[in-house]
């Protein structure tokens, strides 16, 4: 039971308005808050983006092996995305389907990378 901010009488602490003088009373707002604890997606959707584009290398028909400077970007784009999906993780609550897809893509960026570099020797 709480107590009425117009007249001080009695009330249920759940009831919109005084049922004595009719104030309506403020109510208490929710501790949870959709975008007070909801993070940026940017990170997450660049993670998935490279993930994805690391991904989509290994699909690469060319017969020939790939040249140094291949294999280097790819890598790059592999530790970024890999970076990026972990910094999202810990930083949004929002997203962390994206980002978790993302680490898995960019690791598997990193494995066709270091296949590739010792398939060259």
């Amino acid at each position: 039971m709480i107590f009425c901010t117009g007249c001080g009488k009695q009330l249920h602490e759940t009831a919109p308005a005084c049922p004595h003088c009719g104030k309506p009373q403020h109510v208490a707002a929710p501790a949870y808050s959709v975008t007070a604890d909801a993070g940026p997606l940017w990170a997450a959707i660049t993670s998935l983006v490279l993930g994805i584009l690391c991904v989509l290398a290994g699909f690469d028909d060319a017969d020939a092996a790939w040249d140094d400077e291949t294999i280097a970007g790819l890598a790059m784009f592999s530790i970024v995305g890999l970076v990026l999906g972990i910094v999202s993780l810990n930083i949004s609550k929002r997203g962390k389907g994206m980002a978790i897809a993302g680490i898995v893509m960019a690791v598997l960026g990193m494995l066709l990378c270091l296949g590739e570099s010792l398939g060259e020797s």
